[in-house]
């Protein structure tokens, strides 16, 4: 078989060559090449036409004028001509597909906003970055200062309420000394330039630590009255960098299955720690065991039977409920409780380095102190790597303290970013805001989070993977957990809610609505669930949806029955 010169390309040569090789090696006799025309030329044919599907370069023609005009007549190129009889062996040019990138969903696509404060007293430097433009300015409160040691002091009673007026105006005083000039002009440009579906990740890395001890999560708009906290689109999130005391963290996506321990340390008289267990049992439910697997240890813990436990399970994720205090957590020692310090949780947490995220529910866990830098609770575990810590800055009540942890592992698991823990705590966040706007719950949790975005879990059945690296274009498309609707449980549910009648006037248009959309959310999930039975695909992003919506109403409605029977006690 006579060859024409090559082109340059050397990879169509090495293909050119590879396919008249596996021709041979199918044919499995050389001399085949001289047998008859027609018999040879059709099996030619028929055995090309094999490696066309596999190596897709390939195919055979009968010349009208010349061999390259056969060839390019129909398209095909002509980069090795091989001419037999008649018949031509056209080899294309090879155009490899593009590598596939890792394609998250749109909820899932943030932008970065990067807000550095640093100095060592007032009026302290401010640097805010975004998409590569810097702007910059002073900054002048911190938390020693009297009016502020006053207002945190205000935000911190649990007993009472601030009010919203109150929040939004402590919020708004913050926001409004950080966007002055061009920083200003950098968050429109942030806020304006966002696409359908991202959201804006607005990153705090606070370094003085007076500056750290005010109530960052309270950022409002002032002139759109509006509270980031509740604001979907928006991720607030705290982060440390200083190498001087934080070193470099672990990364953020546990593998699966992911494990999750939850530590409940119980005490009669004030923690109710079944109810917030309830509470992420449910929110977990949707997930097969194959994704995430849980375990309980409750009761009276003790420091050595929770590191025993540590070393054996190698949990990702840890959550915590206790009491807490700034620099500390109790557990029990000989019949009592005793309070864990930081440097101890610290040193034991830095040997279990399977931990991705601790969750602290505990009061004051993650309250800065105000002038010694990175010596609260939270703060020190993120010395020893771990990338992601959730604490509480003030003291919570029981009940919101479980609200949230609820809220936020339903986000983590079926929200509209699965798997990412910023966008988990925002909407928990939210949830809260939205239960009761007057209270502090929904600025009390911090998130620190040191790492480049904040998935912690991917759905896909291969290895993660970051969206800046390719995946072979061979790759499967990222595979979401099976979903578990719980029907019954749902029906049963809102079968036992009370009749309209029962709730007061004041309350019963807030009751009714909530439980008609609870009621149309149910109906279309039965449909879903029939349509599961069957065998049919399910639109996993318009089905979490709907388990999203079907929990909040469900808590806003039990939240709402809560109040109720306190009140009537």
């Amino acid at each position: 078989m006579a060859l024409s010169a090559p082109l340059a390309d050397k990879r169509a040569k090495k293909a050119a060559i590879s396919v008249v090789s596996l021709i041979c090696r199918l044919m499995g006799d050389p001399n085949a090449w001289k047998s008859n025309t027609k018999t040879a030329g059709s099996r030619i044919k028929r055995l090309t036409a094999v490696a066309a599907t596999t190596a897709q370069v390939t195919t055979l023609t009968r010349p009208r004028n010349s061999p390259s005009t056969g060839c390019s007549r129909r398209g095909l190129g002509v980069e090795w001509v091989g001419d037999w009889n008649g018949w031509l062996l056209c080899i294309q040019p090879i155009v490899r597909p593009r590598p596939k990138v890792c394609q998250t969903m749109p909820a899932c696509q943030a932008q970065n906003f990067d807000i550095a404060i640093f100095g060592v007293e007032s009026p302290y430097t401010l640097v805010a970055e975004y998409q590569g433009q810097t702007g910059d300015g002073y900054f002048h409160h911190d938390a020693l200062q009297p009016d502020w040691a006053e207002t945190i002091s205000l935000l911190a009673a649990t007993q009472t309420a601030p009010g919203e007026p109150f929040i939004l105006n402590i919020g708004g005083l913050l926001f409004d000394e950080l966007m002055q000039g061009s920083i200003r002009d950098l968050w429109v440009e942030a806020r304006t330039g966002l696409k359908a579906g991202q959201h804006l990740r607005v990153r705090l890395n606070l370094r003085p630590p007076a500056v750290a001890a005010l109530p960052w999560e309270t950022l409002a708009d002032p002139r759109r009255r509006r509270t980031l906290a509740a604001d979907k689109s928006l991720a607030l999130v705290r982060t440390a960098t200083d190498a001087e005391f934080v070193g470099r963290p672990r990364a953020l996506q546990a593998e699966r299955p992911t494990k999750m321990l939850i530590v409940a340390v119980e005490e009669a008289e004030s923690i109710d720690a079944s109810a917030e267990i309830s509470h992420i049992k449910a929110s977990l439910a949707p997930l097969h065991p194959t994704h995430l697997q849980l375990e309980i240890l409750q009761g009276r813990v003790d420091l050595q039977t929770l590191r025993r436990r540590l070393d054996e399970y190698r949990p990702d994720i840890l959550h915590i409920i206790s009491h807490g205090e700034a620099d500390g957590l109790y557990l029990w020692e000989n019949a009592e409780l005793t309070l864990v310090k930081a440097s101890q949780w610290a040193a034991m947490l830095g040997l279990v380095d399977s931990v991705k995220l601790v969750f602290l529910n505990a009061c004051l866990a993650g309250q800065p102190d105000n002038t010694k830098p990175y010596s609260g609770l939270a703060q020190r575990l993120l010395q020893t790597g771990i990338p992601a810590v959730i604490a509480m800055q003030f003291a919570v009540l029981d009940r919101a303290a479980a609200a949230f942890a609820g809220f936020l592992y339903a986000a983590l698991v079926v929200g509209p970013c699965p798997g990412a823990i910023d966008v988990a705590v925002s909407i928990a966040r939210s949830a809260l805001f939205l239960s009761d706007p007057e209270r502090i719950d929904y600025a009390t949790p911090l998130l620190w989070l040191n790492s480049a975005d904040g998935m912690i879990l991917r759905w896909s059945d291969t290895s993660p993977q970051s969206i800046s690296n390719p995946i072979p274009a061979s790759a499967p498309d990222p595979v979401p957990p099976p979903l578990v609707l719980d029907i019954e449980g749902k029906e049963e549910w809102l079968a036992r809610l009370p009749s309209p009648s029962i709730a007061p006037p004041e309350l019963r248009f807030d009751y009714l609505e909530r439980k008609k959309q609870a009621e149309k959310v149910l109906h279309s999930l039965r449909q879903d669930h029939t349509a599961q039975k069957s065998g049919k695909a399910l639109d996993f992003r318009r089905v979490t949806e709907r388990l999203e919506i079907f929990n909040v109403e469900r808590r806003f409605i039990d939240n709402l029955l809560e109040r109720l029977h306190r009140t009537d006690r």
